[in-house]
């Protein structure tokens, strides 16, 4: 990933990153913004040869659903925006407490991505699922629970062949090996900490630098 800014920073072209996505890339939780994990994502990567000019416009909105960023033509604004990359948080969190069915979750979800691969065709656009929370498996009043979102979504977007970074597992994976429970990186039942945003940038940071993990399941 890091390797198309690089490309584009030495064609002189305008680098930036665009964010889309609810109140977790927002960064709600965090003490300030600069600890929400796309601005630490962006330092980071300023640190790399040819990106220190690199920019960033941080779309989160709290609450918002997939169907709020549909019905607010929030993909729109990011393709005015015309960034180099889009990272586009699924915004998982608020279709669970909106009752929204994985169906329509999913049927929003292709909506938006080709939106933005239409009016956005030479930029790079990654899906991101949202943070683990608190009381997850505890089902909607669609009868899900939010672990069925995130499966049942990373099933979708991965069948369409998407570049997907899976944060709900790769974080549920971090606390795991470093022996730590998720409330010692949540602020409350949904929203990380400054550690909880810390290892979710470096959870996209890595995969700006290395590429995909491979799975080993």
């Amino acid at each position: 990933m890091v390797k198309t800014l690089e490309y584009e920073a030495a064609h002189n072209k305008a680098l930036s990153i665009s964010t889309m996505g609810s109140s977790v890339t927002g960064g709600m939780g965090a003490s300030q913004k600069e600890k929400n994990w796309v601005s630490q994502l962006v330092q980071a990567l300023k640190k790399q040869p040819g990106l220190s000019g690199l920019q960033f416009n941080n779309g989160g909105i709290n609450g918002f659903s997939t169907q709020n960023l549909i019905d607010h033509q929030i993909p729109d604004r990011i393709i005015r925006q015309k960034p180099t990359v889009v990272l586009f948080e699924t915004s998982l969190l608020n279709d669970y407490l909106q009752n929204i069915t994985i169906e329509t979750t999913n049927k929003n979800i292709e909506t938006i991505v080709n939106r933005l691969k239409q009016g956005l065709p030479e930029s790079r656009i990654v899906l991101l699922s949202p943070n683990p929370r608190r009381h997850g498996e505890v089902k909607n009043k669609a009868g899900l629970t939010y672990e069925d979102y995130i499966q049942g979504t990373k099933a979708f977007i991965e069948k369409n062949g998407w570049e997907y970074i899976d944060i709900y597992k790769e974080m549920n994976e971090t606390l795991a090996k470093n022996k730590m429970n998720l409330d010692q990186v949540l602020s409350d039942a949904t929203h990380p900490n400054d550690e909880g945003y810390e290892i979710w940038a470096k959870i996209v940071t890595e995969y700006f630098l290395k590429g995909p993990k491979q799975d080993t399941e």
